[in-house]
């Protein structure tokens, strides 16, 4: 009962600390896919962020309760492995959110291109891409369980051969 306390209020440590941190990490990936820095002050009072800052906030709430479905699920007992496990899911989530910044770090250098040749024309019509739709705390909510997945299928396959099952090979 008293480890479930403890992931309980790490995890609500983590999500404050997450909300405390939204505001920077909305300036930082913004400057690296902009080129511009913006300061934001409150974000998660802009129009149509409020859904955003949850997912945000509730993305560094579950890391613990990753962590511990993953140990769990796959027995896992040595620090070594509950380590790298963890190690895992975080990097994977930064990973899922890298991914985005570069995708729209591409699209952004094609509206760049767009801009440059539509000097040239008239009326050009030049999209833009929009903050509400950069959905970095998606993709690093995706990014975290997509490592929850790898953790358990890899660890999982190395419990099943500690347990002596036969592999079976065609």
């Amino acid at each position: 009962m008293k480890r479930k306390g403890t992931f309980i209020g790490l995890s609500l440590l983590l999500a404050v600390f997450a909300f405390l941190l939204r505001d920077w990490f909305l300036t930082f990936f913004t400057a690296e896919i902009v080129g511009v820095s913006l300061l934001f002050n409150g974000s998660w009072r802009l129009p149509n962020q409020i859904f955003p800052t949850i997912i945000f906030v509730f993305s560094f709430g579950v890391i613990p309760f990753l962590y511990l479905f993953v140990k769990n699920y796959c027995k896992i007992s040595s620090t070594k492995k509950q380590l790298l496990s963890l190690l895992i899911i975080i990097a994977s989530g930064m990973i899922g959110c890298g991914m985005r910044v570069i995708y729209l770090k591409y699209e952004i250098a094609q509206i760049r291109d767009l801009l440059r040749r539509a000097e040239l024309t008239v009326d050009g019509d030049i999209p833009g891409i929009g903050f509400q739709d950069m959905h970095l705390e998606s993709y690093l909510l995706a990014g975290l369980l997509v490592g929850s997945l790898l953790c358990m299928i890899v660890f999982r396959t190395t419990l099943n051969r500690q347990n002596g099952e036969p592999n079976v090979k065609c």
